[in-house]
C-alpha cells in the first residue's frame, strides 16, 4: 500500500506556517495590530523556526537542532493558544505569568528528557502529548468562557479532535521506543502530521475569526450601549421598549416609565470635577442595574438624565420601586465615600389598560412629573397624573 511522503507532509506544515504567517502579518498591517495580534504572530513565527530547525537538521548540529526547534515550537504553541483564549480582552499580570511559567517548564522539562538520553519514542510521546494539552487548553478557553459563542463552541470541537489525534501518536510510539521511525511511511504517521498541519490552519482560522467576531460584537455594543455607563443608549431603549410596549397592550397590562434626573449634577462637576461626576454617573448606573428586575428596561436618555421602562408594573409598584432605588443608593454612599454625595428626582407615568398610550406620550408625561419633582423641591418621586402631578 502506497503512503503519503510524511516528510512532504512535515514540509507542507512548515510551508504552511511560514504562508499563513506572511498572511498575517498583511493583515495585521491591514487592519492593526489589535488587542493580541503582534504576540500571535511571534507565536507563529516561532513556532515556524522551530519547524524549520526539525525539518532541516542537518544543517546544524543535531542535538542542538532538536532541543531548539521543539522549544520554540512549545514556546509558540503556548503563546499562540494564550492569544485565543484571551482573544477578547487581555488576562491579568498574575494569569499571564502563570502561563509564562508553564510555557517555560515545558521547555525545560523536554530540553531535560533529550538530555538524560530519552530515545526517539519517548521524546515523540511528550511532544504529541504537549501539543494534545495546548489543543485542550485551546478548547476548554473557547468553549468555558463567560460569553462563549457558536462559532467558539465549534473551534473548540475541532481542537478537541486535534488533541485526540495527538494522544493516539504519542501511546503509538511511547512502546516503540528507539525503534520509533519519525519519518515513517505508515497511515498512523500520515495522519499524525496531517492532523499537526490541520491544527496550524484551525488555530489561526480560530484566531482570525474569533477577532473579528469581538469587533463585531464591540461595534454593535459601541451602537446600542452608552460608552461611559455601558446601559442602552437612547435610540436602542426607544426601539426595545416599544416593542415591549406593544407586548404590553396586547396582554392587556399596566406599564411604567421612570424618568430619573440628578439634582445640582453641575455642581458635582463644578466642585468634584468631570472626572468626580463620571464615577457618580457609573456608581448609580450600576446600582439601579443591581435593583430593577431582569425584564426592566434601563437607558441613558441623555447626559445626566435616565430613563427606565419597568412592563407590568402599576403606579403603586412604580413609587416603591422608586423609593427602593432612592434607599439604596442612600446606603451606598454611606458606605463608598470617594463617590461625592448625590441625589436624584424622579418622574414616573403609568399606562393602565383602560387607558392606553404610546411611548412617546408616556416619556412626555414622566418628564412633566419629573420636571414637578424639580419645582417641588428636588430629591423625590413624583406620579403623572392627568388630574395634576402628585
Amino acid at each position: 500500500m502506497t503512503f503519503l511522503d510524511t516528510f512532504t507532509i512535515y514540509f507542507l506544515t512548515l510551508l504552511g506556517n511560514v504562508i499563513m504567517l506572511l498572511m498575517l502579518v498583511i493583515f495585521a498591517k491591514t487592519t492593526g495590530f489589535e488587542g493580541l495580534m503582534r504576540y500571535y504572530i511571534y507565536g507563529k513565527l516561532l513556532q515556524t523556526i522551530g519547524a524549520a530547525l526539525g525539518l532541516f537538521r542537518w544543517l546544524i548540529p543535531v542535538d542542538l537542532s532538536i532541543i531548539l526547534g521543539n522549544s520554540l515550537v512549545y514556546l509558540g504553541g503556548a503563546l499562540e493558544v494564550y492569544c485565543i483564549r484571551y482573544v477578547d480582552k487581555m488576562p491579568v499580570a498574575s494569569v499571564t505569568k502563570r502561563w509564562i511559567q508553564a510555557a517555560a517548564g515545558i521547555t525545560a522539562g523536554f530540553t531535560l528528557l533529550y538530555l538524560a538520553g530519552a530515545d526517539t519514542g519517548t521524546r515523540v510521546f511528550a511532544s504529541a502529548m504537549i501539543l494534545a494539552v495546548y489543543s485542550l487548553a485551546a478548547a476548554a478557553g473557547l468553549y468555558g468562557c463567560k460569553n462563549t459563542t457558536n462559532l467558539r463552541k465549534t473551534l473548540a470541537v475541532f481542537f478537541v479532535v486535534l488533541a485526540v489525534s495527538q494522544i493516539v501518536r504519542a501511546l503509538d510510539a511511547l512502546p516503540r521506543g528507539a525503534n520509533y521511525p519519525l519519518f515513517a511511511a505508515s497511515s498512523l504517521q500520515m495522519l499524525s502530521f496531517i492532523s499537526i498541519y490541520m491544527h496550524t490552519l484551525i488555530s489561526t482560522m480560530a484566531y482570525l475569526l474569533i477577532s473579528r467576531e469581538v469587533t463585531d460584537i464591540k461595534l454593535k455594543k459601541a451602537a446600542t450601549r452608552d460608552y461611559l455607563t455601558g446601559i442602552y443608549n437612547r435610540m436602542q431603549f426607544i426601539q426595545l421598549s416599544e416593542k415591549l410596549l406593544s407586548l404590553m397592550i396586547r396582554q392587556k397590562k399596566s406599564t411604567t416609565i421612570f424618568m430619573i434626573d440628578f439634582d445640582f449634577f453641575k455642581f458635582i462637576n463644578d466642585t468634584y470635577g468631570h472626572d468626580a461626576g463620571d464615577r457618580v454617573l457609573i456608581h448609580f448606573s450600576q446600582k439601579v442595574q443591581s435593583i430593577i428586575r431582569k425584564e426592566d428596561l434601563f437607558g441613558r436618555y441623555g447626559g445626566e438624565e435616565f430613563i427606565i421602562f419597568a412592563p407590568n408594573t402599576t403606579a403603586e409598584d412604580a413609587h416603591a420601586m422608586g423609593c427602593k432605588m432612592k434607599a439604596a443608593l442612600e446606603v451606598s454612599l454611606d458606605k463608598d465615600t470617594s463617590i461625592p454625595r448625590y441625589t436624584v428626582s424622579i418622574g414616573t407615568a403609568t399606562m393602565i389598560p383602560e387607558n392606553l398610550a404610546d411611548m412617546d406620550t408616556l416619556i412626555v408625561q414622566a418628564d412633566q412629573a419629573l420636571l414637578s419633582a424639580k419645582r417641588n423641591g428636588r430629591n423625590q418621586i413624583v406620579q403623572f397624573s392627568s388630574a395634576g402631578n402628585e
